[in-house]
């Protein structure tokens, strides 16, 4: 269990593709390009935390899982999958106020 953990992380507001052509004197391009709109990525490593007793998580945790238990608004969350070595949260994109959770952390492996 972790604790009292800041979240000022936000999951994009819009994804885009875009889809456009160029065209030059000697040459013509058709371009497609995937673009994010908003958002600000918190990505945290599992050694970068500590626990109720104030000892370090290890580096690497075997398929684990996070669970956020808040502690006051706006909504958080994790964005994606777990890896071995960390996560990504984020808060609701709507909030100027950062979130405060607890993390709780489980190896399922």
């Amino acid at each position: 269990m972790v604790e009292n953990f800041e979240v000022w992380g936000e999951m994009n507001l819009a994804e885009f593709l875009i889809f456009y052509t160029q065209s030059g004197e000697n040459s013509k391009r058709v371009i497609l390009n995937h673009s994010f709109q908003g958002g600000e990525e918190q990505s945290v490593s599992f050694s970068s935390l500590c626990d109720l007793k104030g000892n370090s998580l290890p580096e690497t945790i075997n398929q684990p899982k996070v669970i956020v238990l808040p502690k006051r608004e706006p909504v958080c969350f994790v964005i994606g999958k777990e890896t071995d070595t960390g996560f990504k949260i984020a808060k609701a994109p709507e909030s100027d106020k950062n979130g405060l959770v607890d993390l709780l952390i489980m190896e399922m492996g």
